[in-house]
């Protein structure tokens, strides 16, 4: 008789070995396809399709509804589910989403097809955040997680018109539904599942309920704006009255310029007040979208899309962080995603309702204001986080 094969332990993977966050980066980049590059995809519709803006920003609003409902299941049910099960769902779902777009009338059979496409997005999306969250060096591998996927997004809106003029939507869904399917090697080097409660957070400090609604509130408003704003800034700089490769050739600058806004925020986590980290990262970035209201020209609009992405990538770590600070149970982090995975969502879906035809101008407002609500909104929590940070420890 052979001897029995010794059944795996559930954590039988080193998450913190360079495999797995190798494999958690290339999952991250895989989930944002679609997203990073959104702007042009927005813009493909509009050509490809011949729809009218409103209709192309809606598109993109129903697919990130997917990833958003995606990112709510997986806050809370995720963690109860086989972390391999979770991935290979999710990446089999986005593909059969992706092929069901070839072709597809456009109407409900389209619409469904990217709303499908969505919640594998997502669900992928969720799970590399919270995977890269609890690695010892998150930080450090958060920041190869942005840099994989700014450099992807800034390639493919530089190359995105070029090659929709020469392949059509159809052949960037089959590159979608290639990748996705592909990347069911990272399998056998995920970890089955991981506790996040064995992390310990020097800086929490437990909240009220309350305080941490609004917190929430703070991280949905922000991404509800950053939602809006990413949906249509290729459409902003076409009606300015820019040529579509110029204003690819800004979304491609913004992009590369963003992978050193994330990487700031890492080498300068612990030099700087994080609090004064998320006024000026919100405050700033909602001044880089003020600057596109109108019709700017191709050097304000490269200054006000360069701002806004680099922004964004700068202050986000700030955000979740400090979010994350305002719990001691450790759970904030994924309700934290699950509203920033509906902002994103949502903020198309409003942008879309706010295109008449007649301008940005409404759009662009509403998403300066909300960056302004939501940093309103967060500095309640933060205060309070103060002023227990402040008490002295029994």
């Amino acid at each position: 008789m052979g001897m029995a094969r010794a059944t795996p332990r559930l954590r039988d993977i080193d998450v913190n070995g360079w495999p797995a966050i190798l494999c958690a980066v290339i999952l991250g980049t895989i989930g944002v396809l679609s997203f990073i590059i959104q702007p042009g995809v927005v813009q493909g519709y509009v050509t490809q399709l011949h729809v009218d803006e409103a209709t192309a920003v809606n598109l993109a609003g129903v697919e990130m509804l997917g990833v958003a409902l995606a990112t709510v299941f997986m806050a809370v049910w995720g963690t109860r589910i086989n972390w391999r099960w979770i991935v290979a769902g999710g990446l089999l779902i986005a593909a059969a989403g992706d092929l069901a777009s070839l072709a597809a009338p456009l109407g409900g059979r389209f619409e469904l097809a990217r709303f499908v496409a969505g919640l594998g997005e997502g669900t992928i999306t969720s799970i590399s955040f919270t995977f890269v969250g609890v690695t010892i060096r998150a930080e450090r591998n958060l920041a190869l997680y942005l840099t994989l996927l700014l450099t992807y997004g800034a390639f493919g809106l530089w190359y995105l018109p070029d090659f929709l003029g020469s392949h059509g939507l159809d052949a960037m869904f089959i590159g979608f539904a290639v990748l996705s399917l592909a990347s069911l090697a990272t399998l056998p080097f995920l970890p089955h599942a991981y506790s996040a409660e064995e992390m310990v957070n020097p800086e929490a400090r437990q909240l009220g309920t309350p305080l941490l609604v609004v917190a929430l509130a703070g991280v949905l408003a922000y991404n509800v704006a950053q939602g809006i704003a990413w949906a249509v800034l290729f459409l902003v700089g076409i009606g300015a009255g820019l040529a579509e490769q110029s204003v690819a050739d800004a979304l491609f600058l913004s992009q590369i310029l963003a992978v050193g806004g994330a990487l700031a925020s890492v080498f300068l986590a612990g030099h700087i007040s994080r609090n004064g980290a998320i006024a000026f990262g919100i405050l700033a970035g909602a001044a880089s979208i003020a600057l596109l209201i109108g019709k700017p020209s191709l050097t304000l609009f490269v200054v006000g899309v360069c701002g806004f992405n680099v922004l964004w990538n700068f202050v986000l770590p700030f955000i979740l962080g400090r979010v994350c600070d305002f719990d001691e149970s450790g759970r904030m982090m994924s309700f934290a995603i699950m509203m920033q995975m509906i902002g994103l969502g949502g903020g198309p879906l409003i942008a879309g309702q706010l295109l008449d035809g007649s301008g940005y101008r409404s759009a662009e407002i509403l998403c300066v204001a909300l960056f302004i609500v939501s940093y309103a909104l967060l500095l309640v929590p933060i205060r309070r986080h103060q002023a227990l940070s402040a008490l002295p420890t029994v």
